[in-house]
């Protein structure tokens, strides 16, 4: 017993002093690390808009240490806030994202920078593959300015592929038309100027691209169609007789075609993933964003 105790009291004396250097020297590190910084831009010649759709209910918590490890702009909309009290709202909570981004396309018409980010405001959602934070961080921005639209959902075959019959309706009068019908009656409604070619212009047979209401675009993908087309569009949003949901699926199926892209638009998954993300075993022509 003895020496029992007097082992405890050796370990004591010799394990006291260096826990206590131990204490020190994590608390010097602590004190003398330097802050952490925003890594350098890759791409300083470039603006960058990161434009959210938000409400007064969404948890944004993850959306500051995101910018700190990426350089966009951010353009938060509070859709469902007065906008006495939001700094960036819209004219009328319909429509859901599809409300924000016309919003934000027309007041900012003439002064657009060259890569915009449209995003929802999860943290992460179903349908993506990648957290926010990491599609922020990591999103090319070159590949936006080479294809003019991009998805950050990259899958391995076409989804959300329509049958479109050709049949339309008046677009204010669209509650209760089939899906397909409310598609092709705002593609040939608001789309048809600005996509002639040569005096004509067809709708398409069937549309597809990857879902959801998350895109980047260029500058010039925007600029394709006029000022006068996007106001349009926002217009029918606020008119319209189909309820948030409905409305904002018609946009949300078709914005490819909106920015230039063909109907059916399904990269091959390797290929979205290297254009995108620079992830994968990537040709030598893809540049990764880092």
């Amino acid at each position: 017993m003895l020496k029992s105790s007097r082992t405890q009291r050796l370990l004591s004396f010799t394990l006291k002093p260096l826990l206590l250097a131990l204490f020190v020297s994590l608390i010097f590190h602590w004190i003398s690390s330097p802050t952490l910084k925003k890594p350098p831009n890759p791409y300083p010649q470039l603006t960058k808009a990161l434009v959210i759709a938000s409400t007064t209910s969404s948890n944004l918590s993850w959306l500051a240490p995101a910018l700190q490890s990426s350089h966009w702009t951010p353009n938060i909309y509070t859709t469902d806030s007065p906008s006495s009290s939001a700094s960036l709202s819209v004219p009328v909570n319909k429509g859901n994202e599809a409300m924000v981004y016309l919003t934000y396309i027309i007041d900012n018409y003439d002064s657009l920078p060259d890569v915009m980010f449209f995003h929802h405001d999860h943290a992460q959602a179903w349908h993506q593959r990648f957290p926010s934070a990491y599609e922020l961080a990591h999103l090319n921005p070159r590949s936006v300015l080479e294809h003019g639209y991009l998805s950050p959902r990259c899958l391995p075959g076409c989804e959300n592929v329509i049958q479109l019959s050709g049949d339309v309706a008046p677009v204010h009068d669209l509650k209760g038309a089939p899906r397909d019908v409310q598609i092709s009656s705002v593609l040939r409604a608001f789309g048809s100027e600005d996509d002639d070619v040569d005096g004509e212009w067809k709708l398409p047979e069937k549309i597809a691209a990857p879902c959801c209401a998350q895109f980047a675009v260029s500058r010039t993908a925007v600029l394709r169609r006029s000022v006068e087309t996007w106001r349009a569009l926002r217009e029918w949003l606020v008119s319209t007789d189909l309820d948030s949901r409905s409305s904002g699926r018609v946009l949300e199926y078709t914005w490819h075609i909106w920015f230039g892209m063909e109907a059916v638009y399904c990269p091959a998954e390797w290929q979205c993933l290297c254009d995108v993300f620079g992830v994968g075993v990537c040709p030598d022509t893809i540049s990764p964003y880092f």
